[in-house]
């Protein structure tokens, strides 16, 4: 294990990303290491990262630093420039930083990468999980490529996909930035989420993302817990493209509350009202829920039921 000593870590100068104002510009421009001229590095295995052991290509940084805009605590877990043939099962109690990485999975897998309760923040910058730009006949079979079981997750300018569903969220203080989710894969009994919060999500944040499900089925977006901000993305495909959280989305209970969807494009690129269904379902307007200025690409609204 090899301790650094870092104070920070961003662009160097003509590195600066092109800014993104909506998930509509996002693209394989936008996302992935490959953007910033470098490529993924050496081959290396998936690991198990806990408060005693990490891998041998991760750099134990012992204090605090900056990541393309993102303050990270110090100590903490740096893992950069390298392509993981493997799953990463993480539950050290420090910060872990995955950036420039790509991930494949070698067999079929419920997880790429699991993010346990009590888990450190994960930090997920300029990455591919899943391998989703490079379009194979014949992956294995990835349950889910981010599942977010821990707080304080940051997502950006990252592409997640290449699973049955792109990222699940369980815990809180999560952001998912200008990322792109989508290729997803299908199996026979698949229910394909994007994007799935469960009962204990909040203070989620999902801004200026592209975010797809090909599949005629489940949802780009399921929303449930507290507090979740959907503003400035593009989504499209699924059953329905949004499940809005009310009464847990059919399955009883309190709903979701306190959330806000704002400036959302809706595409039509896989049916023509936007979800194989439509564009949305099970929206509460009780519980501070606010819908503002969601459209299709025409520009005519989506009018929450």
């Amino acid at each position: 294990m090899f301790v650094f000593f870092v104070c920070s870590d961003g662009f160097a100068a003509g590195d600066a990303p092109r800014a993104v104002t909506h998930g509509q510009e996002i693209s394989r421009g936008f996302v992935g290491p490959e953007v910033l001229g470098r490529n993924s590095g050496r081959n290396v295995e998936g690991a198990v990262i806990t408060d005693g052991t990490v891998p041998r290509y991760a750099t134990v940084v012992a204090e605090a630093a900056t990541y393309d805009g993102f303050a990270v605590p110090g100590p903490h877990v740096l893992i950069e420039d390298v392509t993981i043939n493997g799953a990463l099962d993480i539950s050290v109690a420090i910060p872990v930083v995955l950036r420039r990485v790509t991930m494949f999975a070698p067999q079929d897998l419920p997880w790429l990468v699991l993010v346990r309760p009590g888990a450190g923040a994960l930090h997920v910058l300029w990455s591919d999980i899943g391998g989703a730009k490079i379009k194979r006949s014949a992956s294995p079979h990835v349950g889910v490529a981010l599942a977010l079981r821990g707080d304080g997750a940051r997502i950006y300018r990252s592409r997640i996909g290449a699973a049955a569903d792109g990222v699940q969220i369980g815990g809180r203080d999560v952001q998912i930035l200008e990322s792109e989710i989508a290729n997803l894969l299908a199996r026979s009994g698949d229910h394909n989420d994007a994007i799935q919060m469960f009962d204990g999500a909040a203070d989620i944040e999902i801004t200026r993302c592209r975010i797809e499900n090909r599949h005629a089925q489940t949802s780009a977006v399921t929303v449930l817990g507290r507090t979740v901000t959907l503003r400035s993305n593009l989504l499209a495909g699924g059953g329905w493209t949004l499940y809005g959280g009310a009464k847990r989305n059919g399955k009883g209970g309190d709903g979701a509350r306190g959330v806000r969807v704002e400036d959302n494009v809706f595409s039509r690129a896989f049916s023509a009202t936007s979800g194989s269904f439509g564009p949305v379902t099970y929206w509460d307007t009780a519980g501070g829920n606010v819908w503002v200025n969601n459209r299709f690409e025409s520009g005519l609204p989506v009018v929450a039921p």
